[in-house]
């Protein structure tokens, strides 16, 4: 009886739903890339942000896509496992979330095998496949975890708020990078998002789960 209770406390409805709605979402998208090598949504969202191409906004958002880089995450990983007072309440959480999303989005890259937009698009050097976007899914989990661990562990209220937005404006601007600088087409970015959303759902009540009963 105790057990089918624990169960059913792993993750609260709202955190259900979510989960479900961002899985979803992913999932239709999967289908109709699947079926098609562009879509119509690719094609005019990328025409509409390939036209506000400018050399110095080229520059910036170079700078946000390479902040998601792996070499960047796994810098934070460190950092927060190198300070012994963050190690267990944030930096094991943020690195095994890094490899958990590492380990997905490679296995999905090599189910779908979309090909990226054509090379003559790029502002930067990229290879492999396109969907999903391991930038945009990695950072919208990797970043949730971190802004979720602050808002549990930090007292300050204006200092979480404000770690929300800037670290919520991060994850956008990396994925929005990903389409500007012709890498991605927008349904990699909304893919790796949908999916982010539904994963970071589950890996959040999971913590929760663990913290509750005591194990970690």
């Amino acid at each position: 009886m105790m057990q089918k209770d624990r169960s059913i406390k792993f993750i609260s409805g709202k955190k259900a739903i979510w989960a479900a709605a961002g899985f979803l979402l992913f999932s239709v998208i999967a289908y109709f890339i699947s079926s098609r090598e562009v879509l119509a949504f690719d094609t005019v969202v990328r025409q509409s942000i390939y036209g506000i191409r400018n050399d110095a906004l080229t520059v910036i958002l170079k700078a946000f896509t390479y902040m998601g880089n792996w070499q960047t995450v796994t810098l934070i990983c460190c950092a927060l496992l190198f300070i012994r007072r963050l190690r267990f309440s944030f930096g094991f959480p943020a690195a095994l979330t890094a490899v958990i999303c590492t380990l997905i989005q490679d296995t999905l890259k090599l189910m779908f095998q979309r090909i990226r937009p054509d090379v003559s698009l790029h502002l930067i050097e990229q290879g492999g496949f396109s969907f999903p976007s391991g930038h945009s899914f990695t950072n919208f989990v990797f970043f949730g975890m971190i802004i979720f661990l602050c808002r549990r562990k930090l007292k300050n209220k204006a200092t979480t708020n404000w770690i929300t937005v800037l670290l919520g404006c991060l994850v956008f601007l990396i994925g929005f990078s990903r389409i500007y600088l012709g890498v991605h087409f927008p349904t990699d970015v909304l893919g790796g998002w949908a999916l982010g959303l539904s994963l970071i759902m589950i890996l959040t009540s999971a913590l929760d789960f663990l913290q509750k009963n005591r194990r970690i």
